[in-house]
């Protein structure tokens, strides 16, 4: 793949995010050719060792500078009142511009265009929230430009939201019901894939983690790495909606809380294939959630040494 590399460019959009953060570290570790189209100078002058163009998605003219060139381009929907038609005109200008995309998102898969709308209007009526989401997904996979859908799971980096809480004793995020969970950097590595295998046939593929967990299994597994212990108390839903309302701001707020409503909803087990088509996709097996949980607290094992010596300096 070492040719597509040096003759593929790349357009991120949403590198400020989880997921696009991710992808743009990944991409450029693998010696990608790397555009952002950012929204600010700031932003700008954060991503200077990459090409950037500044400009909204909201501005046909900012987006086809940031397409000029490109082959392929990550979109990942931002948290945003016009959600839809942003992703409409970024899909259209792919279009018109012969650009492959790479989406990630929420979608209802199934083998063929009338499934799928069965499936969507059985899900929006219980999730009523989604059904702008769907519909963005649905129009990326159906669109012209020989796209890749990303189908990601639960991220464990959602629990950096609450890591005071953890710390101090609970886990709060209400996995009543047991849910797959996937760490960012297999999304990641998934993205890179997509962007740079011009031979990776369209479609939808699913990202997932390599198990289910509960809220009780999360908090275990956070007892063992951190050493002490760690409760359960996620279905106390007004302390974790004021974590929510405290950390996150709003549309993102918005749909972050409306994901969780839907989480305590539904039980969402591992299925083998998936894993295998994670596996197959991104070129190794799953992260699991015990490496991550144990990666997080070494940080944070590290971050109070750090913190001792300054006090003991001054």
């Amino acid at each position: 793949m070492t040719s597509a590399k040096v003759d593929r460019k790349v357009l991120l959009v949403g590198v400020t995010g989880t997921v696009g953060g991710a992808a743009l570290r990944e991409l450029v570790a693998r010696g990608a050719n790397v555009r952002a189209l950012v929204r600010s100078a700031d932003a700008a002058r954060k991503f200077s060792k990459i090409e950037t163009v500044l400009g909204d998605l909201r501005d046909p003219a900012a987006v086809g500078r940031a397409l000029d060139g490109v082959t392929t381009a990550l979109y990942v929907s931002p948290h945003e009142p016009d959600e839809e038609l942003m992703a409409a005109q970024f899909i259209r200008a792919c279009e018109d511009k012969g650009v492959r995309l790479v989406f990630v998102g929420v979608h209802i898969d199934g083998s063929n265009r009338l499934l799928r709308a069965v499936r969507r209007g059985l899900f929006g009526r219980f999730l009523p929230h989604y059904r702008p989401k769907f519909r963005i997904a649905e129009r990326a996979r159906r669109s012209r430009t020989n796209s890749v859908v990303l189908m990601p799971t639960n991220f464990f980096q959602n629990d950096e939201l609450f890591l005071e809480e953890i710390e101090s004793g609970d886990f709060s995020q209400p996995f009543e019901r047991k849910i797959n969970r996937v760490d960012v950097r297999d999304i990641a590595d998934a993205i890179a894939r997509a962007c740079l295998d011009p031979t990776l046939p369209a479609g939808a593929y699913p990202v997932v983690g390599p198990e289910s967990l509960d809220g009780v299994a999360c908090a275990e597994t956070w007892t063992r790495a951190l050493g002490r212990a760690v409760r359960y108390a996620g279905k106390d839903h007004e302390r974790f909606e004021r974590s929510v309302v405290s950390s996150l701001t709003a549309k993102k707020r918005t749909d972050f809380l409306a994901s969780y409503t839907a989480i305590r909803q539904f039980e969402l087990l591992t299925n083998p294939l998936e894993v295998a088509r994670t596996e197959e996709l991104i070129g190794h097996a799953p992260r699991s959630y015990a490496a991550y949980v144990k990666d997080q607290a070494t940080k944070l094992a590290a971050e109070q040494a750090e913190f001792s010596v300054a006090l003991s300096a001054e």
